[in-house]
């Protein structure tokens, strides 16, 4: 698993390889992301504080039978702290923290507190507040002054959680949960840009390619380092930032039926409101690119389970309804003079089109999930779910160059297109799972498994007009799973070993390109293979040690280049091999009491493409990153204290690049440097 917030506007969940890295706010990931048991569509309105959580649960795979929307490649749940009767407890929180080339600038406070109120009724609140600047600097290249824009990739927001839970009486329990979440003028938008050549074959970026910024392009070679000499800065001078507002309520009713059964009913709303700008251009170009989305959806979901001495058994139906209202603008002469049709002829820095996009959509569907004992060995596992997609699209787009002179006009408009159904999408399709599991000894687990996953379509919001009126919406995608496992625990519960072994089959994989300049999601057939190994120890007292191993190979048929072709591609983001380490002790203090820990973890990436095209621009060599820290405890655990650091070898790595090679440059965003912090909590 890859965890990638390569602006703070945006986060990407990659699982075995499986991500959506296209930055377009209509889009959902194929690795779901859940709140508390509700679905959340937006991959924007994801990127949200993580506080006095309980747990995070992370299931490998399509999960469609039972989490149902678009779980082709997994999912994420996040489970919150709930409160309890018996007593009033909570923590309370604060970090400071720097990197190694901004400083200390990096604060956030937090904490939680709740309890029973009176017999039956319960209630928890929580919220978390952080600021920083961010470790992105300005910076000078080509001998000219340093520049003037802000450090970037920061954070100042803050979230707040409300839970009430009442039991109406021994049968039905109720939870209302609250959360709402502000960020305003967050420094981000800033790139790290290198120059870069385009394949005459691909139009893709090249570190040995052509310069399309003269006439005619010529040869020539690039080292694919920072203008600025530097990769955690920039050459920016504008103004760049984030405001986001989401908020969410969710209510829960549980039923206890007669035979064992429970009713669950989870409702939920969500509504989001963003506008981002960000410095396209990299401060090469003059190229602002502006997003607004508001968004919000409602869900129901009914779920009856019950259970006897064999079986365990699950039905439900689930409705979901959504609308993305969105606005994209490109400004200046160079992003706007391709393409060229007559209306973009010598247009000057003041030239903007104005992309309107709004997507109205509504999904139901029917479950169910069985799981029925053999025998005391064999269990085997069944799940189907059928699901109906029905999606508009309200799309337009206007041009005006107030430089010389040219008016407002409307340029497109979707419902002129002259093919049937672009602008709609209805569509039924079905998940499923058959998995068999075997118990050949205490404590050891066996299984095979066959899982079919499915992913809705979608359209590219082209904001520029450059992608091809065929290639606006794309297919839904389908995905067969096969997979054998082991699970076992070891040196009498010492131990814990796990490994898998997996086959996708993708139909109509969803693959993503950055073509003719524009983001756009294109279908090809796609396959995948590889395993995970997992080993857990703890070979003496205090001591825990964890190692992990994964492999990976992936082939997508035929991803769009830039000048029309087709090309095979590997998944972006999914090195050949990946590994994952943590050792943590833990030891009482003599004569002063407490415990000490020290922990040291860290993991390894082979070489990947960092994009679906494949760039060599965007080829990623291998690196590794080590984090440590150590922390103190008191007696009664009231008191905690911590000191940390991330990336403590300083390893320079990109999370993303943005191939604009057809313009002579490319933009990146690399990981952070060395961050060093400390941090104390106090629990009751």
């Amino acid at each position: 698993m890859q965890v990638f917030t390569w602006s703070p506007a945006f986060t990407v969940f990659n699982l075995r390889g499986v991500s959506q890295n296209n930055f377009q706010d209509n889009l959902e990931a194929p690795v779901a992301v859940y709140m508390d048991d509700a679905y959340v569509a937006n991959m924007s309105a994801i990127n949200a504080q993580l506080f006095d959580m309980q747990r995070v649960e992370v299931l490998r795979g399509p999960q469609g039978t039972l989490y149902g929307r678009n779980t082709t490649g997994g999912l994420v749940h996040y489970i919150s702290n709930k409160p309890t009767q018996t007593e009033f407890n909570g923590y309370l929180e604060g970090t400071v923290g720097g990197y190694d080339n901004t400083g200390l600038n990096t604060y956030s406070v937090e904490g939680a507190a709740g309890g029973g109120l009176v017999p039956g009724l319960r209630a928890r609140v929580a919220g978390r507040w952080q600021n920083s600047d961010g470790y992105i600097k300005p910076g000078s290249a080509f001998g000219l002054p340093k520049a003037t824009g802000r450090t970037s990739q920061g954070a100042n927001g803050y979230a707040l959680r409300g839970i009430l839970q009442y039991d109406v009486n021994e049968n039905v329990t109720t939870q209302l949960i609250v959360t709402h979440s502000d960020d305003h003028d967050v420094p981000t938008g800033q790139y790290i840009v290198s120059l870069a050549g385009a394949d005459l074959n691909t139009g893709l970026g090249d570190f040995q390619g052509y310069d399309f910024s003269t006439t005619p392009p010529t040869k020539v070679n690039f080292s694919g380092a920072p203008i600025t000499g530097n990769v955690w800065e920039h050459f920016s001078n504008m103004k760049t930032y984030l405001n986001r507002e989401v908020t969410s309520v969710s209510g829960q009713i549980k039923v206890q039926l007669p035979n064992g059964m429970e009713l669950t009913s989870i409702s939920n709303y969500l509504g989001m409101d963003k506008f981002y700008i960000e410095d396209a251009g990299g401060g090469l170009v003059f190229f602002p690119y502006n997003v607004t989305d508001n968004f919000y959806q409602v869900s129901e979901e009914m779920r009856l389970s019950g259970s006897s001495d064999r079986m365990r058994w699950q039905v439900g139906v689930y409705y979901l309804n959504m609308e993305w209202d969105t606005y994209q603008s490109v400004t200046g002469a160079a992003i706007n003079a391709a393409p060229t049709p007559a209306y973009r002829v010598a247009v000057t820095d003041n030239a903007i089109t104005q992309t309107y996009g709004d997507i109205k959509a509504e999904n139901w569907s029917l479950f169910g999930h069985a799981e029925y004992d053999l025998n005391d060995q064999w269990t085997l596992i069944a799940g189907l779910r059928y699901s109906k997609d029905n999606k508009d699209l309200a799309m337009t787009r206007f041009f005006a160059d107030s430089g010389q002179g040219s008016a407002r006009m409307q340029t497109f408009d979707v419902a002129t297109v002259g093919i049937p159904g672009i602008n709609t999408i209805h569509y039924g399709d079905w998940a499923a799972r058959l998995q068999l599991n075997w118990h050949p000894m205490e404590d050891t687990l066996i299984y095979a498994s066959f899982a079919r996953g499915i992913k809705g379509g979608n359209w590219s919001l082209d904001p520029l007009g450059a992608v091809a009126y065929s290639n606006l919406k794309h297919k839904n995608e389908v995905l067969y799973d096969y997979e054998l496992g082991l699970k076992t625990t070891l040196m009498n519960g010492l131990a814990r070993f796990n490994a898998d072994a997996f086959y996708y089959d993708y139909r109509n994989y969803q693959a993503f390109s950055l073509t003719n300049l524009v983001p756009q999601v294109t279908n090809s057939d796609a396959r995948e293979y590889g395993g995970e190994i997992e080993f857990t120890v703890s070979p003496t007292d205090g001591l825990d040690v964890s190692l992990g191993a994964s492999f990976l190979d992936s082939k997508v048929d035929a991803v769009p280049t830039v000048f029309g072709g087709l090309k095979k591609a590997e998944f972006p983001n999914a090195p050949t091999v990946s590994l994952n380490w943590l050792a943590r002790y833990v030891w009482p203090v003599p004569n002063v009491g407490g415990n000490l820990a020290l922990q040291l973890d860290g993991n390894w990436n082979d070489s990947q493409y960092l994009e679906g095209t494949n760039s060599q621009i965007s080829h990623e060599p291998s690196y590794s990153v080590w984090n440590g820290r150590v922390s103190y405890t008191t007696d009664d655990t009231h008191w905690k204290a911590t000191a940390w650091v991330k990336n403590f070898t300083n390893t320079k790595y990109r999370l993303y690049d943005l191939d604009l090679g057809l313009l002579g440059f490319t933009e990146q965003m690399y990981a952070p440097p060395r961050q060093i912090g400390g941090t104390i909590t106090y629990s009751w």
